[in-house]
């Protein structure tokens, strides 16, 4: 596809009297037309994501519950929507393509969470050790730690396992056993819920920042000469319920948009399994820019909220998101070396080997500090995963094909 870009006034020639010439057709190359969709679509997701957890922690405080742990856990949904929705996009969008879209994008959020993620802490304890009270140890609750990874671990595990169910098992097919898996995960994810208001350790008390939609009523009202106050600092429920409609909208169509242009970079751009580019790029754009509050954390001595931010979001994704995938994909993780489905599986054997490092140091700490070390094992894993990916597609030519 070619756009074709021409500047005209009122839809008439411009008079050459007037010292300009027409401005001729300058076409744009299909491929940067793509590139800027795909970009477009990450711009999308983000602003989506910002936009519905300002107007979904509101709802929480219309409804009684955002000064309670059940407004954390609103917040969390909030900025976890955009990586959920993708594959939910690309599960309705239907197709081959688009199923190991949505296989990939499950995954890629875990995988970047176990490894990107626990790097970041570390090197932040680093980069910042001579500003910080702490140094180079972390303080943190290792109670709260060790639940989130308890659960991911547990989950994540389960997901794996789904993947290798046989035909039939004690007279069940294989179908109804992965419906039971997907209900093992949310019925997990539950309790893990019911343990943190049980523990009380979600409660944030922070001021809720104003309603973007009611800011812009109120600035769009002064210019009519009304001065409208409140709309922002105190939204009636309309506002709140209109913001967070539109921010879905928005989510849905940058997914949408995702699902179409990363298959495209898959085929024609680098020849490399769709499910895996989705995996790698999908959370760089949903997951990762959140993440970046844990190094703003760190370097604020608030280790706790830096591991939590990271841990909790690992427990969320380890189990609620992969069910859609057992229920509704292909599930494509396999120990057949050379395939996709390989390198899928991979990705969560390091997300789960990572996680167990950082579980079983915790689980010694008994509140003791830590030393940031641990936490760098996540970039050796994420590296030889990059290392294998490379490998297969140009030594096995795993491509699009496979």
């Amino acid at each position: 596809m070619v756009w074709l870009v021409r500047l005209e006034v009122l839809n008439r020639p411009v008079p050459q009297s007037a010292g300009m010439s027409a401005i001729p057709f300058v076409p744009l190359p299909g491929g940067l037309e793509r590139t800027i969709l795909l970009f477009g679509s990450f711009a999308l997701l983000l602003a989506g994501a910002e936009v519905f957890t300002n107007s979904v922690e509101w709802l929480g405080h219309r409804l009684g519950v955002s000064e309670s742990a059940t407004g954390s856990i609103l917040a969390a949904v909030g900025t976890a929507l955009p990586e959920t929705l993708i594959p939910v996009i690309a599960i309705l969008q239907g197709g081959e393509s688009a199923s190991h879209v949505g296989v990939g994008a499950i995954l890629g959020a875990p995988f970047m969470l176990a490894t990107i993620g626990m790097f970041l802490v570390g090197a932040s304890v680093y980069y910042f050790r001579d500003r910080r009270l702490h140094d180079s140890r972390l303080y943190f609750n290792e109670k709260t730690t060790r639940r989130d990874i308890s659960f991911f671990l547990v989950g994540y595990v389960i997901a794996f396992s789904a993947a290798f169910v046989p035909e039939t098992v004690f007279g069940l097919q294989q179908e109804t056993v992965q419906y039971v898996f997907g209900a093992a995960l949310v019925l997990l994810y539950v309790a893990y819920l019911y343990r943190s208001l049980q523990a009380g350790e979600l409660v944030e008390s922070e001021d809720l920042e104003a309603l973007h939609f009611g800011l812009l009523f109120e600035r769009f009202a002064r210019r009519f000469g009304y001065r409208s106050r409140g709309h922002g600092e105190n939204p009636p429920l309309a506002f709140v319920a209109l913001q967070t409609l539109f921010a879905l909208g928005i989510i849905i169509g940058g997914a949408h948009l995702f699902v179409t242009e990363i298959e495209w970079v898959s085929r024609e751009v680098i020849d490399v399994p769709v499910a895996i580019v989705a995996l790698l790029i999908a959370p760089l754009a949903t997951e990762l820019p959140e993440k970046f509050n844990s190094v703003l954390w760190i370097s604020r001595d608030k280790d706790t909220l830096a591991i939590g931010n990271i841990t909790g979001a690992m427990a969320f994704q380890g189990t609620l998101p992969v069910t859609l995938g057992i229920v509704y994909t292909d599930w494509d993780l396999t120990l057949a070396w050379g395939t996709t489905g390989f390198l899928n599986a991979f990705s969560v054997i390091l997300a789960v080997l990572s996680g167990g490092i950082l579980y079983t140091r915790a689980r010694s700490a008994h509140d003791a500090p830590m030393n940031y070390k641990p936490f760098l094992i996540g970039g050796l894993f994420y590296a030889a995963f990059i290392l294998l990916l490379v490998y297969h597609v140009v030594a096995l030519d795993v491509g699009v094909a496979h």
